[in-house]
């Protein structure tokens, strides 16, 4: 049996949740962290602000606007070491530059000292304050977010490292878990299998921890070991059976036989000898119930069988049906393969064939002719040129006690019943067709019907 593809199994399945749940629980956590470390870095950028615009408003209420512009002035000659910008414009009212080295008034409202981040005309980003400093002077004071863009980059690459890495580990180590776990079912899919083949003392192997599929392997075995002694009850009930009600069935026809020896009247002896007819034909009916019975019983079970030569089997009942096809009057032909061998009852394989040939001599009339053809698979041919089946029939003269009509001789009905049990223990199928005229009977592996 073939694996299923990685999204068709359930261990495939499992490994890519695990994997997919690791991803996301890596992303959640980055855009938790990345927010922390956003309204931090936001939250230094506005203290660093605040504390430097609060300082210029005290310059410009103590000092005046000149020495407020001058300070401006000194921000601009400090060289940052830690790479930030910074930012400042002081204007009139009406937007007119003053001091600083931004060209125009941001979207920063000063009359109600907004602060946030803006998007200068370069497409760099800064966080800024503005304030009303009298009647007609506003200042700005702004700070690039290198710093934060920078720590948030970094934070980006160590948690995408992570994330590889613990996508790695959770594929190494979900396709172990997967692995080990496959095996195990796949333990038990085997013992199937093997059951289902044949072999009916296959077991699951019992090793493993203490978990559900430990106690799956348990549940299996012991209703392996239930359907076993169930077969061999059901074999001891049909000896059984078959032992208790043939012996008495034989002592009846002995006594009946001495009573035939001790008597000259012929209509007793004829009455005797038809009651020995009766006793002979229950006899056959109990064995042909007891073959089907067993048989069926034994579907799949591979255990008493071996390798046999079919071929040898069917010449041997083409010797046997070509000489008594003579005396009837029926042509015969065999065409049969060498070499085609099966692991099989060669028994009941041959009580299989001779069934069909029975059937097939009983409906052909005298000058009709009837085939055997065994080749490669195997597959096996019994064809009549007789009347043939009607396609209404041809399901049900497999059933029991079906007899069509027209068929003269005292059988029960049971021989093509235990034909098809005997097929279908041994993997085999058995059908009927129309031979255009008469009917082919077809046994085939069940793989090719």
């Amino acid at each position: 049996m073939a694996r299923p593809g990685l999204f068709r199994s359930i261990f495939g399945r499992v490994t890519v949740s695990a994997l997919l749940v690791s991803l996301l629980s890596t992303l959640a956590l980055f855009l938790v962290v990345r927010q922390i470390v956003d309204n931090d870095a936001r939250a230094m950028l506005a203290r660093e602000v605040d504390t430097d615009l609060a300082g210029l408003a005290d310059i410009y209420v103590s000092a005046g606007r000149e020495d407020l512009k001058a300070r401006i002035a000194d921000r601009f000659a400090v060289e940052r070491q830690d790479g930030e910008r910074v930012w400042y414009l002081l204007a009139r009212d009406n937007g007119d530059r003053i001091a600083g080295n931004l060209t125009r008034w941001p979207r920063i409202a000063p009359n109600i000292s907004e602060a946030r981040f803006v998007t200068l005309a370069d497409g760099e980003r800064m966080f800024a304050r503005a304030t009303q400093l009298g009647p007609d002077m506003r200042l700005v004071v702004g700070r690039s977010d290198y710093r934060g863009q920078a720590l948030l980059a970094r934070l980006a690459l160590a948690f995408a490292t992570a994330g590889a890495l613990i996508a790695a580990l959770s594929l190494v180590a979900g396709h172990f878990a997967a692995r080990r776990l496959r095996n195990r079912v796949e333990a038990v899919n085997a013992t199937f299998a093997a059951v289902r083949a044949g072999h009916i003392e296959a077991r699951v192997p019992g090793a493993g921890d203490s978990d559900e599929l430990t106690e799956l392997a348990t549940n299996t075995n012991d209703m392996l070991d239930q359907v076993e002694r169930l077969i061999e009850a059901q074999r001891a009930v049909s000896d059984q059976t078959a032992h208790e009600i043939r012996t008495p069935l034989m002592h009846l026809d002995t006594r009946i036989r001495r009573a035939m020896e001790a008597t000259r009247d012929d209509m007793l002896l004829q009455t005797l000898e038809r009651s020995r007819a009766e006793i002979r034909s229950v006899v056959r009916l109990l064995d042909s119930l007891l073959d089907i019975a067993g048989t069926q019983a034994m579907r799949g079970d591979m255990r008493g069988l071996a390798e046999v030569s079919l071929s040898d089997i069917a010449e041997n009942l083409a010797d046997l049906y070509g000489a008594s096809a003579e005396e009837l009057g029926i042509g015969f032909h065999a065409r049969i393969a060498p070499g085609i061998r099966l692991r099989a009852d060669a028994m009941q394989m041959m009580r299989l064939m001779s069934n069909l040939l029975d059937n097939g001599f009983k409906y052909v009339p005298s000058g009709g002719s009837v085939s055997l053809q065994l080749s490669a698979g195997p597959r096996i041919i019994v064809e009549d040129d007789g009347d043939g089946i009607p396609a209404a029939d041809r399901e049900r003269i497999f059933e029991r006690y079906v007899r069509l009509d027209g068929s003269a001789d005292g059988g029960h009905g049971l021989g093509l019943a235990l034909a098809l049990a005997i097929a279908q223990r041994h993997g085999l199928t058995l059908h009927v067709e129309d031979a255009a005229p008469g009917a082919r009977f077809v046994v085939q592996p069940e793989d090719e019907s």
